[in-house]
């Protein structure tokens, strides 16, 4: 039975000897064992004699430098963004890090790195006085790279080229603190910081085409879209904590006023002009600019009370006010940031936009929470919490609406046949008022007294009521009336668990929670009007359930090997989550209303159900103190199944297909110290995702379809004792089937370091 065993796994058994053979020679020769000849035996006592009297020094400051290159074949912006490194050549320090005492208890600590042309920039500084307090302050700013592409038609190949398809945002914050650490006083802690976010970053509210090579029903948002971001928050903090026995008091306060100025940018039927159609065509760009000034307030008060070693008592009450400013404006023209009444001669029907929006919005919130930890026995802790909010908001906004209207004749130049021009804005406003309660419970056993294994159950409930009004002026203006609505919503989630270690070399852990949440909404009256006159007033959402499933464990076995063999450990985990969302909906009818939603109510219908699994292994094996091997392997199966999945005649495929999002990784590495001095380590990793549909006759296919490759090598070596030089070079290639290869790239990046430790 066992050579049957050992066929099935190892049919090559003769390979299989002299791999294990190689193997174990590999590790006896490069790991240095040699025999020793006559003499040899005294000169490595003096050796070691030597190396156990010299003491390593105790460097503490170190400067490491760095510098690479980087060259990219195909979508610079794809690699960039996925990767985040930049430019041909970069470099700077890496890795800084410098101490020094002041005075006799004092220090000075300084962190940070400084990588130009990624654009990746961080430092720290940090003076503390034990007894006293500290002082502490940096500046972080990092950069990320978006690609600018937008969709691929697969029918006709048809793809647009964005303006600008390498984008750049930039964040980044300074900040101060400072902190109070005296004895017997209390401990103060004041905080200021200011954020940033700047550049441009691509958005998937992508722009429509017709130009897609379909006869019939053609339009296919394709065209790439994106969003200049101009963004600040400033924010102040206070805290002190004071100790009076066995409970510690904190009082603070946070102030935070946020500047937004954002634009988002999209082209409507792009590429639609003469002579690939008609005069006068349709393109024509859209730039909707979001203005936000936004101040809020917020002050707490939190308690700790350790009324024993087993019972320990917190509370906490919290106060929000948020206060924001809103303004912006659509317009529709014929490049980006167009003025309004800018000439155009392609606009169509329906072209609305927006002029002098003004809005403003008030939150008040209350927040208060109790947490208990109590040990009732020694091997049993029980944690329980509660917590109540309360928030109330009110909004107001008005705004220009713009339209449009066909030409008349006399047509002209610029009066073209066939074209629209705008008509004068009118007037439109809207109010809005809410408020919820919100609850929330929590409690969690966890029992240690059976020796080796840890059990643990918890409860999570929520529960939620509130009330949403909203009144809408339209155009005239004619009052349309109050939608008047009281919601309600409760969550539920059950967690059992448990690890169990059988053994020093081996432990499992398991989970299973089910969580449930339920929507209901109670119309208590209608809009006056429907929004488009003969048509059903609104389809609204009377109820939805959420119910997930999830069953997960882990197992990590660390096996005894012979001691020639090295060590080895296996990581094991399982993850099966099962959901489903089931609703119903109703739909007012197009005459005068009654009293709350009149008209038809749908039945219940399951709108999807979603499954996942995750599957992974982990193997890592040192087969000798010199090298080491890695492993790893990941299977996804994730799918989203719709009851829309079906064909609308005359279709013949789906225009909804079921969801999926299953991919595959897996990943090697070795490292190898081949001296004292010298370190070897190579990587490998794989990614496969293979979701691609094509339904383009009936929609816009979204299923992944991807592979990547990444390899990389490196060597590190220790020239002085404080000294060490390291070189990478890797390796990446990415081919996509959803994009028809426009984002496909291939790059290498070379990488060294100088470290100088003192």
């Amino acid at each position: 039975m066992r050579d049957l065993i050992m066929s099935a796994v190892c049919p090559r058994s003769g390979a299989a000897r002299f791999a294990r053979g190689a193997a174990l020679y590999a590790c006896i020769a490069l790991g240095g064992s040699y025999p020793l000849h006559a003499g040899d035996k005294e000169v490595v006592k003096t050796e070691t004699a030597a190396a156990t009297e010299e003491e390593e020094p105790d460097f503490k400051n170190w400067i490491e430098l760095g510098i690479g290159g980087l060259s990219v074949n195909g979508d610079a912006a794809q690699f960039k963004q996925e990767h985040r490194i930049s430019g041909d050549i970069f470099g700077g320090i890496s890795d800084l890090h410098l101490e020094q005492a002041v005075g006799k208890k004092g220090q000075l600590t300084i962190d940070g790195h400084a990588m130009f042309d990624n654009h990746d920039y961080d430092v720290k500084l940090d003076l503390s006085f034990p007894g006293v307090g500290y002082i502490r302050g940096g500046y972080t700013e990092f950069r990320s790279w978006y690609d600018g592409n937008g969709g691929f038609s697969p029918g006709n190949g048809q793809f647009f080229t964005p303006p600008d398809q390498e984008m750049e945002l930039d964040r980044g914050e300074a900040w101060v603190e400072l902190g109070l650490r005296m004895p017997n006083l209390p401990e103060i802690t004041l905080h200021y910081s200011h954020l940033f976010r700047d550049g441009r970053k691509d958005s998937t509210i992508w722009g429509d085409t017709t130009l897609t090579g379909l006869a019939v029903n053609p339009t296919r948002k394709i065209a790439p879209a994106f969003r200049d971001i101009n963004e600040t928050r400033d924010i102040f903090s206070a805290d002190i904590l004071q100790n009076f026995g066995k409970t510690d008091i904190g009082l603070g306060m946070r102030y935070e006023h946020s500047e937004v100025d954002d634009r988002l940018q999209l082209e409507r039927n792009a590429g639609q002009l003469p002579p690939v159609v008609a005069a006068p065509g349709a393109q024509r760009f859209i730039t909707d600019n979001g203005r936000n000034n936004l101040d809020s307030f917020n002050g707490h008060v939190t308690a700790e009370t350790r009324f024993s070693d087993s019972l320990w008592f917190t509370s906490a009450y919290s106060y929000s006010t948020l206060d924001s400013d809103i303004s912006g404006t659509r317009i529709i023209g014929a490049g980006y940031d167009s003025m309004y009444g800018d000439p155009i001669l392609t606009l169509q029907s329906n072209d609305h936009g927006v002029l002098n929006l003004s809005g403003v919005s008030q939150v008040n919130e209350h927040v208060a929470n109790l947490n208990l930890m109590w040990l009732p026995a020694k091997k049993l802790t029980v944690l329980a919490a509660f917590r109540y909010t309360r928030e109330d908001q009110d909004s107001a906004s008005s705004f220009l609406d713009s339209n449009t209207a066909a030409n008349t004749a006399p047509f002209t130049a610029t009066n073209p046949a066939g074209g629209f021009h705008q008509i004068t804005p009118v007037l439109r406003s809207g109010d809005t008022a809410e408020s919820f309660n919100n609850f929330a419970e929590s409690l969690e056993l966890r029992y240690t007294g059976i020796d080796n294994w840890v059990f643990y159950a918890r409860g999570e409930w929520e529960e939620e009521d509130g009330n949403v009004h909203e009144h809408i002026v339209a155009a005239g203006p004619v009052d349309q009336g109050s939608m008047n609505k009281d919601t309600d919503m409760l969550m539920q989630k059950y967690t059992v668990g448990l690890n169990w270690y059988p053994t020093t070399t081996l432990n499992v852990s398991g989970q299973y929670y089910h969580k449930s949440v339920d929507y209901d909404n109670h119309f208590i009256s209608e809009l006056a009007t429907p929004p488009v006159v003969g048509s059903e007033r609104s389809q609204r959402l009377l109820s939805q359930e959420l119910d997930t499933d999830d069953v997960n464990f882990r197992v990590t076995w660390r096996p005894k090997l012979p001691p020639k063999l090295g060590t080895i450990a296996f990581v094991t985990r399982y993850d099966y989550v099962h959901g489903t969302i089931d609703g119903m909906w109703g739909i007012s009818p197009a005459g005068t209303p009654g009293v709350g939603l009149t008209g038809t109510t749908l039945a219940e219908q399951q709108s999807a159900v979603i499954t996942n699994h995750v599957i992974s292994e982990s193997v890592t094996w040192n087969p000798c103190a010199r090298l080491y091997l890695q492993g790893n392997l990941s299977y996804v199966l994730n799918e989203t199944d719709t009851p829309a999945d079906f064909n609308l005649i005359p279709n013949t495929s789906p225009t909804v297909l079921d969801f999926k999002n299953d991919y595959w990784t897996a990943s090697g590495a070795a490292g190898f110290v081949l001296d004292q001095k010298t370190d070897l380590r190579a990587e490998y990793s794989y990614y496969r995702a293979d979701n691609s549909q094509n339904n383009f006759l009936v929609a816009q296919p979204y299923g992944m379809g991807a592979t990547e490759h990444t390899v990389s090598a490196s060597i590190s070596r220790q020239i002085t004792k404080n000294v060490r030089l390291k070189v990478q070079y890797s390796y990446f290639n990415y081919t996509d089937q959803l994009f028809g290869g426009h984002n496909n790239y291939e790059a290498h990046s070379v990488f060294s370091t100088l470290q100088f430790r003192f």
